[in-house]
């Protein structure tokens, strides 16, 4: 089962007690998070005693605002009016602001534009951002946070050993959890960065493997942020670093670099800097012949489809939306890169990150 790292909580759940917010503590619960508005209509009454009743039990607090808008000027309206319901409610400048973008879903550009709207009061009030929504409406919107952000809901009927989304900020796995004094069902949710539990948006170190590449793919992306070196032996050593790169950046390999006869590898980018080719924190770019075969994919921003291996608008068959699913057949390897063949004899792109692993 999933952690109980962060509790949500509203008027829906009352008056919550100091007994209630220990049991969480106890649980493993590090943060709470409290609905403090809605639209331009609500302000939660209950939000700024039940923080107070969390943060003296040692628990940190944020807040979050269940949107209603569809324009800009209606996003930017909210963002006002919550950030003043926040401040109401005691919520320290610097702790996070949510927007719970899960009312109205207007297509990929209006959805950017809105969202982007309040995000851009709410930093200004001083507060960090970020985005809640479903899983169904990860490719719907925009979810930008330093290179890694978002807070997806998913209810599984077993969450057992699943670790959906997790490169996004926090994945809220149940909405039926219960705590000792208290009646009401909360929400909860397990964490894959610290973004709420800290100062800022530091991602969670992977366990380590101690599994490395041993060969050499023309395109990588990390998975987590890492750091860039002038040297190859520099690498892991957390000095020196001239430059991070944020999770999802595509990243061109020039070579593997070996260190005698032990099986750790690093990175050197066609850039000349270095970085780790340890398995647990890279990723390779493209999709491969690999004895797992990709099955199922799903677009994540839309992809096109084409006639040819030669992606050329002229052999550009139809474009699909954010969400498509795609069987696919087989993997084509075309130079660096990679397409993936479908069983109606066209080809869509073969990056992870356009079409996402399914099975």
């Amino acid at each position: 089962m999933p952690r109980y790292d962060m509790v949500d909580i509203s008027n829906n759940n009352g008056a919550i007690s100091t007994t209630t917010f220990k049991a969480m503590k106890a649980k493993g619960v590090k943060a709470v998070i409290a609905k403090v508005s809605e639209g331009t209509y609500f302000q939660d009454g209950l939000a700024k005693a039940n923080l107070a009743r969390a943060k003296s039990v040692g628990l940190v607090i944020h807040a979050y605002h269940f949107a209603r808008f569809t324009t800009v000027a209606g996003a930017q309206a909210e963002a006002r009016f919550a950030v003043n319901c926040a401040k109401a409610a005691g919520l320290p400048i610097g702790h996070v602001l949510v927007c719970d973008f899960e009312s109205y879903n207007r297509g990929w550009a209006q959805n950017n534009a809105t969202t982007k709207a309040f995000a851009e009061i709410v930093k200004a009030a001083g507060y960090r951002y970020d985005l809640y929504t479903m899983g169904s409406w990860v490719s719907s919107v925009s979810i930008n946070n330093s290179g890694r952000a978002g807070w997806i809901a998913n209810y599984p009927y077993s969450a057992t050993g699943k670790r959906y989304y997790s490169d996004y900020n926090s994945w809220q796995w149940t909405s039926s959890a219960t705590f000792l004094g208290s009646g009401s069902r909360f929400d909860v949710s397990v964490n894959w960065s610290d973004f709420y539990f800290a100062g800022g948006a530091t991602v969670l170190k992977p366990k380590n493997t101690g599994t490395y590449f041993d060969w050499t793919p023309a395109w990588i992306y990390p998975k987590y942020q890492v750091a860039a070196y002038k040297t190859a032996s520099a690498v892991g050593s957390g000095k020196g670093a001239v430059k991070t790169y944020k999770p999802k950046t595509q990243l061109h390999v020039k070579r593997l670099v070996k260190s005698g006869s032990s099986k750790v590898t690093r990175f050197e980018l066609t850039n000349g800097l270095y970085i780790t080719a340890s398995k647990d924190y890279i990723n390779n770019l493209y999709y491969t012949n690999a004895k797992k075969h990709v099955k199922v994919v799903k677009s994540v921003r839309g992809t096109g489809k084409y006639t040819s291996k030669k992606f050329d608008d002229k052999y550009l068959k139809q474009k699909y939306v954010a969400g498509t699913e795609f069987d696919v057949a087989k993997v084509v390897a075309v130079g660096e890169v990679s397409r993936l063949l479908l069983a109606d004899g066209t080809y869509i792109s073969g990056n992870k990150l356009i079409n996402k692993f399914i099975a």
